[in-house]
């Protein structure tokens, strides 16, 4: 070991050496001051991955043409420094000297980080600590031995340092491609690191997968220092192939043979993946006009059928969008759940789509698919798209995501829930929220807002572009987003028109109060500890009815980390109730009553935390009194038809098991049994009839679904806001029990309940009209006949 530290403090006394490792500290460590890099975790450990990956190169071509000098005894040479005898020696002493200073450079970082978020922020500064070691350390040890059979191999550092270069470009060709030709968004680079997926899921952590890579790339450190050790001569300082040391060589089939392994079985280890393991792992296919469906083992026939006509009605919508559609038939990889999906391809919460390869990849979610649409679009637009990915790009290669997720927004249809995309976009702009077009429609501009924002106003835009100059002019657009060649307009002309048309629409208070409920929330970059917040709220969710202590824990520290964010304190009261400390859980709603004044949607969400802390505590008039205050604040219509349910609760002791069950009982079974016990004391309660009715809809029985809904819409005291949900329900069943004489006739007697109520139930008739056209009818449930 004196020899390597005698080695390395020589190497520091280089300005070359010096320079190199001072910017990989430095550097590193002024990252803190960037979002997301002040705490030791996987931002700051992946640029610094990256930057020892390519400078620690350099490091090991200077210990291999010092180590070279000592051989032969040549100056400058360090004080102290012993000629090695055997080549081993001297491949591990340049090894040795090499990694000591890659290490050292990485701890100033490392430090930095962690005082910084100690003093500077609220974050836990080990909360993801060990992405650091994990991508720093094993890129250092590789690096170094890169380059020092690169420096040894060499004439010239210069040539050790561009030979160095050369296997970092060439160890991107196993990472890029992958990704390229096959289905996963995960990528694993020897020299540069680890990305797990994309951005928007924010909820890291640690996989087995991410260790088995990591000792591969030690396995390959060990076979670079191993052919130097095998090739070098000791008498010239170079690598020769003249007399190549056959036992060392033998040595190495031990880790070549490893790295064989661990390659052969990469798409078990989750290293990559391949569409083979993937079709198979899922296990079922479906093949249709347009599409084969990858779906898992174990789902029903029935829901496979309603998939597969899914799929077809919306490449039949986006095809009339867009005017064009793709010949190639195109896969639709459908998964279990987002785990299952982090799992394999690794995107849990983000659907995706890669239009180049013609598939898109989504998790099952109730029909019909709320992602399908949209995914579907980004592959429908290949043809209109340039470059190798079939997207919109400048120069071929860098993607405008301002306009590929603008057209896929645009295409999904112009109602977005129970308001517009134009509408959303309107309540933006007059909340102050919404982006500058100008800048999103441009290389960079996407990545900097906050993605529910930029979404929607970039659909807004591209929707009003579609409906006021066609759909020719769209797909020209598409290809690189040249508006002045597409429109003959330039595009800040454009964006103001656009603009003066949401600005003139129509939009009441509580609209635009649910536009910034829904777009408060910034960007991954703008709110505090992210990462640590999104790996606390997850669980905590997911604990509440089963774990309180654990979920109050969580939402308490969450809330302390983004006091901003009101939900988290909701998330506490909620946990501080269920464990029946209601003086607790009120004086936390109270105190964040007084922070949310003046917003609507969260001082509704707070009336009715405080109503169900008071409903626990058997106090009905004061949980009156706070259904009052959200009825009256009338914020979203969740909220005003919940707050409707549980005050009929409060009137009716007959109704308050069922009403309690149905939000309160952990288990599906329990809900509908209580709520069938409560019917059968009141048989025509339009209350109890609509929860029933609603529930049975979601757990897939539409026929028994339609007759209690239909019981409660004919009690004319069923209150406006359960009815509109009521008719909306009853469309849905109707179609889903296959009865489309029905849809036609409920769509046809609906009041008016706004645009967007109104365009989606015109779209179950347009299912109908095309089914029948497609498919001779109707899919018809079996149960509907029993």
């Amino acid at each position: 070991m004196e020899q390597v530290l005698t080695r390395a403090r020589a190497l520091m006394r280089r300005p070359a050496v010096l320079a190199p490792l001072l910017l990989l500290a430095g550097g590193g460590s002024a990252l803190v001051l960037l979002p997301l890099f002040g705490v030791p975790g996987f931002e700051l450990g992946l640029a610094l991955a990256i930057a020892v990956g390519l400078l620690g190169g350099g490091t090991g071509v200077a210990a291999a043409a010092q180590e070279r000098r000592i051989l032969l005894g040549q100056e400058p040479r360090p004080p102290g420094a012993l000629r090695p005898d055997a080549p081993g020696t001297a491949v591990t002493r340049a090894l040795g000297a090499a990694l000591v200073l890659n290490v050292a450079a990485l701890v100033p970082p490392f430090l930095t980080s962690t005082v910084f978020a100690w003093l500077r922020t609220a974050c836990d500064p080990f909360e993801l600590v060990g992405f650091y070691p994990m991508l720093t350390l094993p890129s250092a040890v590789l690096a170094s031995a890169s380059g020092v059979l690169c420096g040894l191999g060499a004439r010239r550092p210069s040539r050790g340092v561009g030979l160095h270069v050369l296997l970092v470009l060439l160890s991107l060709a196993p990472t890029v491609w992958p990704i390229v030709a096959g289905p996963q968004v995960f990528a694993f680079n020897h020299y540069l690191g680890h990305l797990p997926g994309p951005l928007y899921d924010e909820a890291l952590v640690m996989t087995p997968a991410l260790g088995w890579f990591r000792l591969e790339t030690l396995l390959w450190a060990w076979v670079l220092a191993g052919l130097a050790a095998a090739f070098l001569q000791v008498d010239s300082g170079h690598l020769s192939r003249a007399a190549p040391r056959v036992g060392v060589l033998v040595g190495l089939l031990l880790p070549a043979v490893a790295i064989g392994f661990l390659e052969v079985k990469g798409p078990q280890l989750r290293t990559r993946m391949t569409d083979a393991y993937l079709a198979e792992t899922l296990g079922g296919v479906r093949d249709t006009e347009h599409f084969r469906l990858h779906y898992p083992r174990g789902k029903s026939r029935e829901d496979v059928d309603r998939m597969a006509r899914d799929m077809e009605f919306r490449w039949t919508q986006v095809q009339r969008f867009l005017g064009v559609a793709p010949t190639e038939r195109i896969r639709v990889w459908l998964y279990r759940n987002e785990e299952e999906k982090q799992r394999l391809v690794g995107a849990g919460r983000t659907q995706y789509a890669k239009p180049w390869r013609h598939e898109l990849h989504i998790q099952d979610k109730p029909f019909p698919h709320s992602t399908l649409h949209h995914e579907l679009a980004h592959v429908m637009a290949a043809p209109a798209g340039s470059g190798p990915f079939r997207v919109t790009t400048r120069l071929g290669l860098w993607p405008l995501m301002g306009v590929i997720e603008g057209f896929a927004v645009a295409a999904d249809g112009p109602a977005q829930g129970d308001l517009t995309l134009h509408q959303w976009a309107a309540g933006m702009r007059r909340q102050k929220l919404a982006p500058d077009m100008r800048k999103l429609m441009g290389p960079e501009g996407f990545y900097q807002s906050a993605p529910a924002r930029a979404y929607t106003v970039a659909g807004s835009f591209l929707l009003y572009l579609a409906d006021t100059y066609g759909s020719d002019r769209l797909r020209a657009l598409y290809a690189h987003a040249d508006f002045q060649e597409a429109y003959g307009r330039p595009l800040d002309e454009l964006v103001g028109e656009w603009e003066r048309h949401v600005d003139a629409l129509p939009l009441d208070d509580a609209a635009v109060a649910r536009a910034f409920a829904r777009f408060r929330a910034g960007s991954l970059f703008s709110r505090a500890c992210a990462r640590e917040v999104a790996r606390l709220t997850e669980p905590a969710r997911a604990s509440l009815v089963t774990d309180p202590s654990d979920a109050l824990e969580r939402y308490t520290r969450a809330a302390t980390l983004q006091p901003e964010e009101p939900a988290y304190r909701l998330g506490e009261a909620a946990a501080l109730s269920a464990l029946e400390r209601y003086d607790e859980a009120t004086t936390v709603l109270t105190t964040l009553a007084g922070k949310v004044k003046g917003q609507t949607v969260s001082e509704a969400e707070v009336a009715m935390a405080l109503a169900d802390v008071e409903t626990r505590r058997e106090r009905p008039e004061q949980a009156r009194a706070h259904l009052d205050t959200v009825l009256t604040l009338d914020a979203t219509p969740d909220l005003t038809r919940t707050a409707q349910v549980k005050l009929a609760a409060l009137e009716s002791t007959a109704r308050r098991a069922g009403i309690d069950a149905y939000f309160l009982a952990p288990k599906e079974e329990l809900r509908l049994l209580l709520l069938s016990r409560a019917l059968q004391a009141l048989p025509s309660d339009p209350y109890l009839n609509y929860l029933l009715g609603r529930r049975l809809q979601q757990v897939g029985s539409p026929v028994l679904a339609g007759e209690s809904l239909q019981r409660a819409l004919s009690d004319d005291s069923l209150p406006l806001p359960l009815r509109r949900e009521a008719l909306r329900l009853k469309v849905e069943a109707s179609y889903l029990s296959g009865d489309c004489g029905a849809v036609r006739h409920e769509v046809g007697v609906l009041p008016d309940f706004g645009t967007a109520f109104k365009a989606t139930a015109l779209e179950w008739v347009e299912r109908c009209d095309f089914e029948e056209k497609t498919f001779r009818g109707v899919l018809v449930p079996r149960q509907a006949f029993r």
